[in-house]
C-alpha cells in the first residue's frame, strides 16, 4: 500500500508493472514541446472570468481576441497545487472511488450519447426517458464500471436534459457521477440537486470539459469547469484532438497539442481555486483518410491513450483515458477487437479511469448489450493488471509434497480454498464441449449479455432514495426546467 503525502489516503498500487508507451526523454520531448506551444503559439479562451484570472497570473491576454500565451512558470506553479489523489464518494461509502496518480485502473461507461441500437438490430434509435432509466439501472448492476453516466433522452428539452439526467441517476443508482454538462449553469443545478442528498460527504460527481481543438477552449465547456471547481466537483480536463484535422497527423504531434489543451484547463482550474480536483483525461481520435471520418477503433488509438497516461503520470496528476472504443455498429467481432485494444494499453499504463464501455460507432452509438460485455471485458483487462500473488500459500510446497507423483490435485483442501481467488469466471464466456454448447441454445456472448440486460430490467426500477428527497429532487427539477424554458 502507498500513502499519498498530500492527501493521507492509502491507495492500492498495482502488483503488475505498468508499461510505459514512451522513454523518459520522449516525455520530456512532448512535455518541452507542448510548454512552447503555449508559450509561443497560446491558445484561445473564450471565457472573461478566465482570462482575468490568468492576466492577473502574469499570462499574456489580449482581451479583444480571447487569445492568451501561458508562460512555463505558471504552468508549473500550477502543476503543484494539483492534488496526486482524492476519494469522489458515492451515496453509499461502499461506491466511493479512490482517484489517484498511482491508483488501481478502474472501467467507467460512456456518457452523454443520445442514439441508441437494440439487441440484434443493425440501425440506431433516438434514445427515450425509458432507454435513459435502463441504462442507469444496468450501470449500477455492472461491478466493474465505477461510476454512473447517462444518455440523453430526445422526449424531454434540449435545455433540460442534463438536469433531468442528473435526477434519474441520483433516483437509480449508488455509484458518483460523471457529467459532460453544457454549461456551468448546469453545474450549478446538479450542485443543488447534489445538496439534497441525505450524505453530504462530496464530491460526489466528476464534470468533464474539454478543449475545441485546436487550442480553443468555448465558453461553456470553460464556463462548466470553473462552476464545477467553485462548487467543489472534481473536473476531468479533456482534450479530443483528432489526428490530420485538429491536430498534426503525426502521433508525437497529436500528444503535443493536446498535452497542452489540457494543460490550459488544469491551469485555469488551480487559478479559480488551488487545490483543485482535476483529472488529466486525453480521448483522442483518429481522422480515417480513406472515407474522412473520426475514427475511434483504430490500433493508434491505444497507442496515443497510453502515451497520454504516461504524460499525465509524469505530472503526478490522476489520468483518464478513453478506454473501450470501436467504430463497429453491432456487438460483433470488430468491436470486441478494437475494444480490447484500444484500452488495455492505457489501463496496463495506469489510467485511473478507463472509459468506453457501452458505446459504438467511434463513441457515437449507446448499446446495453454492449455495457454488459464491456463490463465483462474490464473485469479481463483489470485482472491482468493485478499480476500474480506470489506467496507461500500459493506456491502450494507443502501440498505438492503430499501429493507428489501419481496422483492429482483436485480433491486437496488448497485446491479448493485458491480456486475462486486465482481465476476470474465470465458470465459471457463459453467451457462447454460443441455438443453441450449446441444443446444449451448455441448462444453467443451478445445473446448471453442480452440476457443479462433482460434479467437486471424485469423488475420495475426500485428508487433508494426515501419520498421526501425524491420529491425535493422533482421539485428542483421542475424550477430548473421553468429557468431554460425560451422566453415568449
Amino acid at each position: 500500500m502507498d500513502t499519498d503525502t498530500k492527501s493521507g489516503h492509502v491507495a492500492p498500487r498495482l502488483r503488475l508493472v505498468r508499461r510505459q508507451v514512451l522513454t523518459e526523454e520522449e516525455i520530456e520531448a512532448v512535455r518541452a514541446s507542448s510548454r512552447a506551444v503555449l508559450e509561443e503559439v497560446g491558445i484561445v479562451i473564450e471565457h472573461p472570468r478566465a482570462l482575468g484570472l490568468l492576466a492577473e497570473a502574469g499570462a499574456g491576454v489580449r482581451a479583444d481576441s480571447h487569445h492568451v500565451t501561458i508562460p512555463a512558470p505558471l504552468v508549473e506553479q500550477a502543476l503543484r497545487t494539483i492534488p496526486s489523489e482524492f476519494v469522489v464518494a458515492g451515496q453509499d461509502p461502499s461506491r466511493d472511488v479512490v482517484i489517484a496518480h498511482a491508483s488501481v485502473p478502474r472501467g467507467r461507461p460512456v456518457m452523454s450519447l443520445d442514439w441508441i441500437v437494440d439487441p440484434g438490430a443493425k440501425r440506431r434509435r433516438e434514445v427515450t426517458r425509458k432507454d435513459l432509466a435502463a441504462w442507469v439501472r444496468v450501470v449500477e448492476a455492472m461491478p466493474n464500471l465505477c461510476l454512473v453516466t447517462s444518455v440523453y433522452p430526445w422526449d424531454v428539452p434540449l435545455e433540460a436534459r442534463d438536469v433531468w439526467a442528473a435526477e434519474e441517476m441520483l433516483r437509480l443508482a449508488t455509484k458518483p457521477l460523471l457529467m459532460a454538462p453544457f454549461s456551468g449553469n448546469t453545474v450549478k443545478w446538479l450542485a443543488r440537486l447534489l445538496k439534497a442528498l441525505p450524505d453530504q460527504r462530496a464530491p460526489k460527481a466528476i464534470i468533464f470539459s474539454s478543449c475545441n481543438s485546436p487550442l480553443i477552449y468555448s465558453h461553456g465547456q470553460m464556463d462548466a469547469l470553473l462552476a464545477a471547481v467553485d462548487h467543489g466537483l472534481a473536473v476531468m480536463v479533456n482534450s479530443s484532438a483528432v489526428t490530420g484535422a485538429t491536430a498534426p497527423i503525426t502521433l508525437a504531434g497529436t500528444l503535443v497539442i493536446m498535452n497542452a489543451e489540457i494543460l490550459a484547463g488544469m491551469v485555469v482550474a488551480q487559478l479559480a481555486k488551488p487545490g483543485a480536483k482535476v483529472i488529466y483525461a486525453g480521448h483522442p481520435v483518429v481522422l480515417d483518410m480513406h472515407t474522412s471520418i473520426a475514427s475511434m477503433g483504430y490500433t493508434e488509438i491505444g497507442l496515443l491513450a497510453a502515451a497520454l497516461v504516461d504524460l499525465g503520470r509524469s505530472y503526478g496528476i490522476p489520468t483518464a483515458s478513453n478506454g473501450l472504443t470501436t467504430d463497429a455498429h453491432t456487438c460483433d467481432e470488430q468491436a470486441a477487437v478494437e475494444k480490447l485494444i484500444t484500452g488495455y494499453s492505457a489501463a496496463l499504463s495506469g489510467a485511473t479511469l478507463n472509459g468506453g464501455a457501452g458505446s459504438l460507432a467511434a463513441v457515437g452509438t449507446a448499446s446495453l448489450e454492449q455495457l454488459v460485455i464491456d463490463d465483462d471485458i474490464y473485469a479481463r483487462i483489470l485482472r491482468m493488471c493485478g499480476g500474480l500473488d506470489v506467496s507461500p500459500g500459493t506456491l502450494a510446497l507443502d501440498v505438492i509434497k503430499a501429493v507428489g507423483p501419481h496422483h492429482d490435485f483436485l480433491a486437496e483442501t488448497h485446491t479448493l480454498e485458491y480456486l475462486r481467488r486465482e481465476f476470474s469466471f465470465s458470465k459471457l464466456a463459453h467451457r462447454l464441449n460443441a455438443g453441450a454448447w449446441i444443446d444449451g441454445g448455441a448462444k453467443d456472448s451478445a445473446e448471453l449479455a442480452a440476457e443479462r440486460v433482460k434479467a437486471i430490467l424485469k423488475e420495475p426500477p426500485e428508487p433508494h432514495l426515501d419520498a421526501k428527497v425524491l420529491a425535493e429532487l422533482s421539485h428542483i427539477v421542475a424550477l430548473a426546467e421553468e429557468e431554460k424554458k425560451p422566453a415568449t
